[in-house]
């Protein structure tokens, strides 16, 4: 499989590469992969393995993104590739975000044929989804451009863990985004979810106030770990301070999988 070109990345002084995609900076000798596993260093630069290659399309409504005003009623085509930066031990997409194996990406697929077929297919929309568009933040923004020519609008299923320039680069050809949430305490996202709450209320920052990107806001409330009184108390004043009265905002259901199965299913009642 060919490797793509990235943009942000540096070359450190012990000969190592460093990463600038997002906030693990990940810094790598020859050969070795990042966290992330779709990115890796190779001849002196970090290149994009999963460029081209997708694990799955489908043709959803728009609603399941889930965007709810944002061309309504709309059928959106949705792919992915492999690999994710951060670890949600309740990762409810495992299967891809958390694969190592490229051979997971098996439907081969260029921008501007992904482009042509969501036309062809009658949507209204392409959408980056599955594992994390910051991971394919090239191909991403490569399909999206594709896309725009042919009038199809963009849509970015991200969990909004990316570095301020990378933040810009993915977001400019975006017309919409559902940002998850995962919680809102540094302690659920450091143990729970291997990463930090600080970029993503960034990123949400930035969505809000330096872009004309249509955002929604997607929070998977887990039992005992995230759904306090507290917590959705202190998330939801800071949305309406940061962000304002018109960001929707979605709760979803957990249910056990991978990594995190000691909680039980979210109530109908929550």
């Amino acid at each position: 499989m060919k490797s793509h070109p990235t943009q942000f990345w540096h070359r450190l002084p012990d000969g190592r590469v460093q990463c600038d995609v997002c906030p693990r900076a990940c810094q790598l000798r020859e050969g070795q992969q990042g966290f992330c596993f779709g990115r890796s260093a190779r001849d002196g630069a970090i290149v994009l393995d999963a460029y081209g290659r997708s694990s799955g399309f489908c043709v959803d409504p728009i609603e399941k993104k889930p965007l709810n005003h944002f061309l309504p009623g709309t059928p959106v085509l949705s792919f992915g590739t492999a690999g994710c930066n951060l670890a949600c031990r309740f990762c409810q997409n495992w299967d891809m975000s958390k694969s190592r194996d490229q051979d997971t990406l098996a439907a081969a697929a260029s921008p501007g044929l992904i482009a042509r077929r969501a036309l062809e297919l009658g949507c209204r929309s392409v959408s980056y989804t599955y594992n994390d568009p910051v991971i394919f933040l090239e191909y991403a923004v490569d399909t999206a451009v594709a896309c725009r020519a042919l009038g199809l609008r963009n849509v970015a299923v991200t969990a909004g863990y990316v570095s301020p320039g990378a933040r810009e680069a993915l977001f400019a050809p975006m017309d919409a985004a559902n940002v998850d949430l995962k919680g809102f305490t540094e302690d659920f996202y450091r143990r729970v979810c291997g990463g930090h709450l600080e970029p993503v209320l960034e990123t949400l920052s930035y969505l809000r106030h330096e872009t004309q990107v249509w955002f929604e806001l997607t929070t998977l409330l887990i039992p005992g770990y995230n759904d306090s009184d507290a917590e959705l108390d202190a998330m939801t004043a800071w949305i309406l301070d940061h962000l304002g009265a018109e960001v929707p905002l979605h709760f979803t259901a957990y249910h056990p999988d991978w990594k995190l199965r000691d909680a039980p299913p979210t109530p109908p009642a929550t």
